[in-house]
């Protein structure tokens, strides 16, 4: 499974998704920190509404895998509006 971001129900096209994939091919408990980072381009302005999801990973039919993430943490949000850059 992986996780990404939306943005009003979008996901990010532009320049591209901001995602995350974990794999791990045996099944251990191991419990890691992660970060997902990213730019997007397009958004209108105005109120914007931010969406945090889980899908299917693309290529993989209709494979369905656990998503289990959080377990005793906390999770952060941090989105900042910067200016496109200069061409």
């Amino acid at each position: 499974m992986r996780w990404f971001f939306t943005f009003n129900d979008k996901e990010c096209d532009a320049p591209a998704p901001i995602d995350g994939v974990v794999y791990q091919s045996i099944d251990i408990n191991i419990h890691r920190a992660t970060n997902i980072e990213g730019y997007c381009t397009g958004i209108d302005k105005g109120l914007v509404r931010v969406g945090f999801n889980v899908g299917r990973c693309k290529g993989f039919g209709e494979s369905i895998f656990n998503a289990y993430t959080g377990w005793n943490s906390v999770s952060k949000i941090i989105i900042e509006e910067v200016e496109p850059p200069v061409a």
